[in-house]
């Protein structure tokens, strides 16, 4: 960004990559990440001065990963794009604008400068949720950027204004489950020739499992990625995938991961996530890698597409578990429904019991108004119960609480996410929760794309990814009759913790002498006792609970130290 004295603009810490910057007489303009603009030149200026004199009504023509930068004579804008995929943070400082890309630039600007004031409340609904909504950041003094969202600030007043200038459509299209994963098909195949357009070495992260492999099945007809799997030893997961890529012909490297990476890579995590991910989902960090200077992957088609954070049930046969789920009901209060089961909140624990009494219906309070919001810009949109529940999970992809992956991935080249194009966004809103639940629909997209990735089994079931759920079930009694009569042979049996590309959490807190000894030391931070919230005494019972095996404990002591790591380093 312009950094000239005149600028009202300050942006803090580094950028990420420039796809265009214009400056003229009438103004300054900046676009990051990798936008594209279908059938026009982004680039040209009549095209960006048509987007600085009026904004809201050109954003939405604009497709990708982006975000936009403009300051005028009048006014400043930023501007998101559709999955907020580059997070960026922004305070209104007297007469300046400060943006960060990076939330720990703006942590400590504001202390630098004696303006911050810790949010309390965001860190419990971090522990909680893994993540954040709405505009929550840790502080009370900045805000996160929404999706689709356009900040207007007019410099004579100094007024901030927050709009989104698209809103997704729930309307359910009249297709089938075939037809779906006919249109799903033909979008990644365009995102990734467009994602791709301006890289000669691109890579792909590659599992065993359904995401990647759609993304593997999108290159079908173009030049093969060089197919990247990481892990301690090469074990089921990378078995599968090196089968994948030879099927494709694509080249396939082994990257191994230090047996001491998460604790090695605490800080670094906890820095580049800014303390609003825990951090042990930053596996890419200081890996070494082939030269490339693309890195893709299948983030998102999994939460998009397979809708695993959708409520369900298991069905049972003769009182026993099979391998299918059906979608359950939604409560009429979503917002509370949400709160204490979606599936990715915080396990092991009700992390409420942490909070000293007198916090507790603050907090409660605090999150249903956070989720609250985040519902806020559909709610007249949708009376559907699963669009809302779905809603909280993706309106903002880059709060999931496994984004770290991908910033963690962005320390080594560029990432582009596939999934994250307008077309793909547009199929997920309109297909109805009973055809993107389970892993049908994208085995039937997997089978547009390529039919013979089908053949090789899923590495997370041992299983061909195709069976339905009751062939899956009928395979997994099977199976198992094979080894109780000693006939079963090599992958007879679902994989085990080891057999995956990432440990648990419970591997990740007892693996590590440094990281036990940081987990002990809990319940005496000085840094999580300054927030005001927690009873250290109960973080004791946790962790000596957790040391017992009296509870599963991991992934809670896990984000404490996530908090306690920030708060101690910032």
């Amino acid at each position: 960004m312009n950094h000239e004295d005149q600028s009202r603009i300050l942006l803090l810490g580094s950028e990420p990559r420039v796809a265009v910057r214009h400056t003229s007489e009438q103004h300054n303009t900046v676009i990051y990440g990798s936008p594209t603009l279908p059938s026009s030149n982004l680039t040209d200026p009549k095209i960006l001065d048509r987007l600085a004199r009026a904004p809201i009504v050109f954003l939405p023509q604009l497709d990708g990963e982006f975000v936009v930068v403009t300051e005028t004579a009048d006014f400043l804008y930023v501007a998101s794009d559709r999955f907020a995929s580059h997070p960026i943070f922004y305070s209104v400082d007297d007469d300046k604008l400060v943006i960060s890309f990076e939330y720990q630039s703006m942590w400590n600007w504001l202390a630098r400068h004696n303006k911050l004031i810790p949010d309390s409340a965001a860190f419990y609904e971090f522990l909680h949720f893994q993540r954040l909504f709405h505009e929550t950041t840790l502080d009370t003094k900045s805000n996160f950027l929404s999706p689709a969202t356009l900040l207007t600030i007019n410099k004579s007043t100094g007024f901030a204004e927050s709009k989104r200038y698209w809103l997704p459509s729930f309307e359910k299209q009249d297709r089938d489950r075939e037809e779906t994963a006919d249109a799903l098909a033909s979008a990644v195949k365009s995102s990734i020739k467009t994602k791709t357009a301006d890289s000669s070495k691109v890579s792909l992260l590659l599992s065993g499992g359904m995401d990647s492999r759609v993304a593997l099945g999108g290159f079908t007809g173009m030049t093969q990625p060089h197919c990247l799997s990481v892990g301690e030893f090469e074990n089921n997961e990378v078995d599968v995938a090196k089968s994948l890529a030879a099927l494709t012909n694509a080249e396939h490297s082994f990257i191994p991961r230090s047996t001491s990476h998460y604790s090695e890579v605490l800080p670094k995590a906890v820095t580049t996530g800014g303390g609003m991910y825990s951090y042990q989902h930053g596996h890419f960090f200081d890996l070494d890698i082939p030269p490339t200077d693309l890195l893709l992957h299948g983030h998102g088609f999994d939460y998009f597409f397979q809708g695993m954070y959708l409520p369900s049930t298991r069905k049972k046969l003769l009182g026993r578990n099979t391998r299918s789920w059906s979608l359950a009901p939604v409560d009429s209060n979503v917002v509370s429904h949400y709160t204490n089961e979606a599936k990715y909140r915080l396990k092991g624990i009700d992390p409420t019991l942490l909070l000293t009494s007198e916090a507790q219906a603050e907090i409660r309070t605090r999150i249903a108004d956070d989720l609250h919001s985040t519902l806020a810009p559909i709610e007249n949109a949708t009376g559907d119960a699963f669009d809302k529940w779905d809603y909280l999970t993706t309106s903002a992809p880059s709060r999931h609480y496994t984004y770290l992956n991908l910033l963690s991935a962005g320390t080594l080249a560029e990432q582009r996410t596939i999934a994250f194009t307008n077309d793909i966004l547009d199929i997920y809103y309109s297909t109805p929760a009973d055809v993107r639940h389970g892993t049908q629909l994208l085995a039937e997209t997997i089978k547009s794309l390529n039919p013979e990735l089908l053949t090789i089994r899923n590495a997370n079931t041992n299983l061909r990814p195709d069976l339905s759920p009751t062939r899956l079930t009928i395979e997994g009694v099977l199976r198992g009759l094979k080894r109780r009569t000693g006939l079963s042979g090599q992958h007879s049996a679902d994989p085990s913790a080891e057999d995956r590309s990432w440990p648990t959490d419970d591997m990740i807190a007892s693996g590590s002498s440094s990281i036990q000894d940081r987990i002990s030391n809990l319940a005496n931070s000085e840094a999580i006792e300054s927030l005001g919230i927690f009873d250290s005494s109960k973080i004791r019972n946790l962790i000596d609970n957790s040391n017992q095996g009296k509870t599963s404990g991991a992934s809670a002591l896990l984000s404490l130290l996530t908090i306690e790591e920030f708060l101690s380093t910032t």
